[in-house]
């Protein structure tokens, strides 16, 4: 592993080198466009390029993974991820390059996507979404150091890229997300600011995309039947809501029954139940929820960072969602700045606006860059049976997985000041904190945010468990 270290550190020990040297001597010829430039570039580049090359082949092919502990894979692995990010980088901008050069037209190719994907051994599409993104690089520079650096991958750069260059203002923020989310919440901040942007006639949009709706069905080379289609926010959220409500209660079917499929096989049976008419009742009904800022509805619109939008979908006019809420199975939830200000559920008990609230705020498993969002357990930070209370502050939604090591194996779930959420491991054995002392704690004041579940109250054993709050705060 140490040879591996110095060989990668000794290539980029000379990129620096030669990169200073270059600047040296060529001055501000380097970054001009003449063929002397051009061609000094290439004279220093080129053997960099080659010597990495061959350097990381000769690392690779003295890899044998089998031999390294597991703590030493993920380590090599993260250095692996970083020399791709960085590589992935240079591929960007070579890219542009050959798309503004004129190149491809030149050596026969149709166009530039033609022979990237070509060079690259991959189709069209991927291509296409290559140069795209890089073209976006070009006006991104910050993403483009982020990514140079070895900080982002080429995904999260698609995601921010295509949502800077609308609003370039916002920029190193979606940085800084991508630092601290997983790639699913950063894309939900990308689709946001993309919104953001484009709020001067949302009803214009929408009757665009309704306009241009479309449902188009082929057989594929197996004679499987192929399902292709495009609809409104609205009508594409109660669809998916009805979908993924039949699908759960096949999958808990199959489960029962001792068969596990994927879920998406649970989705394909639950369309053909439901257009076939063979499951058209019988299954819990689809709930759908719309998050608006108080302002935006009374104003009729949007500003700023308002947000007018269908969880997990996408944004909605305001008057689309005043239409909406005389639907039974839509739930609305105000918002006042970043405070969940009231839930609009139609025939809803309290319990019901409590879990609304709760499903908004963590759309996800709040464990810090898991983003799990299906099959999601409520967890009391402060168990119920040691008097937590059944409150907001009190409750956070974990995937199976974190649950059971909350639950099970001593992890410790908490928010900071800031919202963050944190999600420590229990200390090494006979390092525990409170070992040998069992002091009361002090009672949980609601006003200074959620609990974390090394909060719980001393109770004695068989104290009757408090009566349940539900609570929106």
């Amino acid at each position: 592993m140490s040879s591996t270290a110095v060989r990668v550190s000794d290539v980029e020990a000379e990129v620096a080198s030669g990169g200073a040297d270059a600047g040296g001597a060529d001055g501000d010829g380097a970054d001009g466009d003449g063929a002397d430039g051009d061609e000094a570039g290439i004279d220093v580049i080129a053997p960099l390029f080659e010597s990495a090359r061959v350097s990381v082949r000769t690392a690779c092919s003295a890899l044998h993974p089998e031999a390294l502990s597991g703590p030493d894979a993920v380590s090599l692995f993260s250095s692996v991820v970083e020399m791709l990010r960085v590589a992935t980088s240079a591929k960007m901008s070579l890219a542009s390059r050959i798309d503004s050069s004129g190149v491809s037209r030149e050596s026969g190719y149709r166009n530039a996507a033609a022979q990237v994907a070509d060079i690259e051994g991959v189709g069209m599409g991927a291509a296409t979404t290559t140069l795209l993104t890089a073209g976006r690089l070009r006006e991104c520079r910050s993403t483009g150091e982020a990514m140079a650096n070895g900080d982002l991958s080429e995904a999260q750069a698609k995601a921010i890229t295509a949502a800077a260059v609308l609003a370039p203002e916002r920029e190193g923020q979606l940085i800084e997300s991508a630092r601290k989310k997983s790639i699913t919440e950063l894309g939900d901040d990308c689709r946001r600011v993309r919104a953001a942007s484009a709020r001067s006639d949302p009803m214009a949009t929408y009757k665009a995309v309704h306009e241009a709706r479309t449902l188009r069905h082929w057989t594929d080379e197996q004679g499987a039947l192929c399902l292709q289609g495009r609809f409104t926010t609205d009508v594409g959220a109660n669809m998916v809501a009805s979908l993924d409500a039949l699908a759960n209660e096949l999958f808990e079917e199959s489960r029962k029954a001792g068969a596990k499929e994927p879920l998406c096989g649970y989705r394909a049976d639950a369309l053909a139940g439901l257009v076939t008419g063979e499951r058209d009742s019988g299954h819990p009904a689809a709930v759908v929820n719309v998050r608006v800022d108080h302002d935006s509805l009374l104003r009729g619109y949007p500003v700023g960072t308002e947000l007018s939008e269908i969880e997990g979908v996408g944004p909605i006019p305001v008057p689309k969602v005043i239409d909406l809420m005389s639907d039974a199975g839509i739930k609305v939830i105000f918002f006042h700045g970043e405070d969940i200000s009231k839930v609009f559920h139609f025939t809803r008990t309290i319990n019901a606006s409590l879990l609304t609230a709760l499903q908004h705020r963590d759309p996800c498993c709040v464990v810090p860059r898991c983003g799990a969002t299906r099959f999601l357990e409520i967890d009391h930070l402060v168990p119920f049976a040691e008097g937590g209370p059944t409150t907001i502050s009190n409750l956070a939604r974990l995937c199976t997985f974190h649950h059971g090591q909350k639950t099970n194996e001593g992890y410790t779930l908490w928010c900071d000041k800031d919202k963050q959420w944190h999600f420590d491991p229990p200390p090494p054995f006979g390092q525990e904190p409170d070992l040998g002392a069992d002091l009361p704690k002090q009672p949980h004041d609601e006003a200074s945010g959620p609990l974390s579940s090394a909060q719980a109250p001393h109770k004695p054993p068989g104290s009757p468990r408090p009566p349940p709050l539900f609570e929106l705060e």
